[in-house]
């Protein structure tokens, strides 16, 4: 790893370290590479192309009202979707108050009221969630479940993205960050998809070897680059990313 250690510190999990790196800074877990990064200056700028990738959900709910976000890491993503609208309502679940303490003291997450974390494992959350009589459906589910060791398995289990399926709003999207293992997709991941979502879903392959997914709970959209384009366009420089140029890159299941 480049940059300099500014603050290190360790819970039951392991370390949590932060560097610098020019006008970077950025989080480990360890050995096991950078999790969150951020351009200090604007921290709402999403920086790895998996996570600029993830916000092409935005083509397909424009203004959600209600998202859920699973793993909070820096909090770069949090930041961007509470820039793009003044009216979304966040839940984020987070593991690790160590991690919330450090994105909260280092990496500018957002103070904003519109925004809730929940100190607790994202499995239990969204089983809890289908158990509360008045639970609000997401438009929205974000997962992103890594540590140092990589993906967390537990975001493919059967019974967490049915649960997930059953949280969304009826034209709600569920967006994963995979891993490809080397394999172009991952084929568990295909297998469960389909068993719960059919074939109604799209991926997006990002060059550093995740996959970012995007299942339709109301059915699969047009993907056409003629129809998204314009939106792209706006949202791409409204976020300061690339969305045109990830747009180009989704595949069908």
């Amino acid at each position: 790893m480049n940059g300099f250690e500014i603050h290190r510190c360790y819970d039951e999990y392991g370390p949590i370290q932060v560097f610098e790196e020019g006008p970077y800074r950025y989080m480990t877990f360890g050995e096991g590479g950078e999790q969150s990064r951020i351009l200090i200056e604007d921290p709402a700028k999403p920086v790895y192309q998996y996570t600029q990738a993830m916000l092409l959900a935005l083509l397909f709910q424009p203004e959600p009202q209600q998202i859920i976000m699973l793993g909070l890491g820096a909090g770069s993503l949090a930041n961007a979707l509470l820039k793009h609208s003044d009216k979304v309502l966040i839940d984020t679940v987070e593991l690790r108050p160590m991690v919330l303490d450090v994105a909260q003291r280092w990496f500018h997450l957002s103070t904003s009221s519109r925004l809730t974390i929940h100190l607790q494992n994202a499995v239990t959350y969204m089983d809890r969630n289908q158990q509360r009589s008045d639970k609000s459906d997401a438009d929205l589910i974000f997962t992103d479940i890594y540590s140092d060791r990589g993906m967390q398995y537990e975001q493919i289990d059967p019974d967490f993205i049915l649960n997930c399926y059953e949280s969304l709003t009826d034209k709600g999207v569920l967006i994963l960050n995979l891993w490809d293992e080397g394999k172009g997709f991952h084929p568990l991941a295909r297998e469960r998809l389909c068993k719960q979502f059919g074939d109604q879903w799209v991926y997006c392959p990002i060059d550093s070897g995740n996959l970012i997914v995007f299942a339709f709970k109301g059915g699969c959209p047009e993907i056409s680059s003629r129809r998204l384009m314009p939106l792209a366009n706006r949202l791409g420089k409204q976020l300061d990313i690339p969305l045109r140029q990830l747009l180009n890159h989704l595949q069908h299941s």
